[in-house]
């Protein structure tokens, strides 16, 4: 518990001590942002409102199955840390 504390500091969020921004189990950081950064840039928006535009239109655009899809993703690495002993796991999937 202390060595979670002293090397994340003050960004622990959770009382079961898990990092703020784990990309190994948060699925806008394994899922949506990669899956929407060439669809919102692709016609190369020039203003923020022509990219939050952009954004927007993408996310509503995300099918339900893709969704279920990606938190049964989430599960799976969530076990897999388990089962790691909150080692890194990136070989594993």
């Amino acid at each position: 518990m202390t060595e979670i504390k002293s090397f994340f500091d003050d960004r622990v969020i959770s009382k079961a001590l898990w990092p703020p921004r784990s990309p190994d189990l948060s699925p806008p950081d394994f899922f949506l942002w990669d899956a929407l950064k060439g669809k919102a840039c692709a016609n190369k928006p020039r203003t923020i409102q022509e990219l939050e535009n952009n954004v927007r239109r993408e996310i509503a655009a995300i099918s339900e199955d893709v969704l279920q899809a990606t938190f049964a993703n989430m599960e799976r690495r969530v076990q897999l840390s388990l089962d790691s002993g909150g080692e890194h796991f990136q070989h594993l999937l």
